[in-house]
């Protein structure tokens, strides 16, 4: 038989999707806490959010990088989960007194169809980045049937392929190669 805990349940305080959606519109005084990984992050994120994953946020070194505040602070995980809450305890525990997590995360900021931004890739970069992967695919296959050769040759053609793909970003970021 289950015993019910004689411990009253905890509310954790968090902020609404709306809630937040109208804040960012407003430009009111908020900061943006982004606990999911970098590459979820650099796939989607709400403007104006900072990237910061969970596993560098539970390293013992960011209370050294953080700076205490009031500015009230939104911490956004995938779906708003207790990681977020841990997070917000976390960023509370360094001095950020008011670091309240988003109730439902980024999967229901992207279900109510609020704005994000999404990392986008050229044309061009598509082409080369598929173009590359084909190269790796045949190089697997060529290596499957023990042709060596060839399949050097196709992998060297995929890297070239790919430091095309890296030099042409660095350019579209002002950061030709010199």
């Amino acid at each position: 038989m289950l015993k019910r805990s004689a411990m009253p349940s905890v509310r954790v305080k968090m902020m609404d999707c709306p809630g937040l959606e109208t804040m960012v519109t407003n430009r009111e005084p908020i900061q943006l806490i982004d606990v999911r990984s970098k590459n979820d992050f650099a796939a989607t994120h709400i403007r104006g959010a900072r990237s910061l994953p969970f596993a560098e946020l539970a390293a013992p070194h960011i209370f050294r990088r953080l700076r205490p505040t009031k500015l009230q602070i939104c911490v956004v995980s995938a779906e708003g989960d207790a990681q977020a809450s841990l997070a917000a305890g976390m960023l509370r525990s360094a001095g950020c007194v008011n670091a309240i997590p988003l109730d439902g995360g980024m999967k229901d900021w992207v279900a109510r169809g609020f704005p994000v931004h999404r990392q986008r890739v050229s044309p061009k970069v598509r082409a080369y980045s598929a173009r590359a992967a084909l190269s790796v695919m045949a190089a697997a296959a060529a290596a499957a049937f023990h042709e060596v050769m060839v399949a050097a040759l196709l992998l060297a053609i995929a890297g070239i392929l790919l430091l095309k793909v890296k030099s042409s970003r660095q350019k579209r970021n002002g950061k030709a190669l010199r």
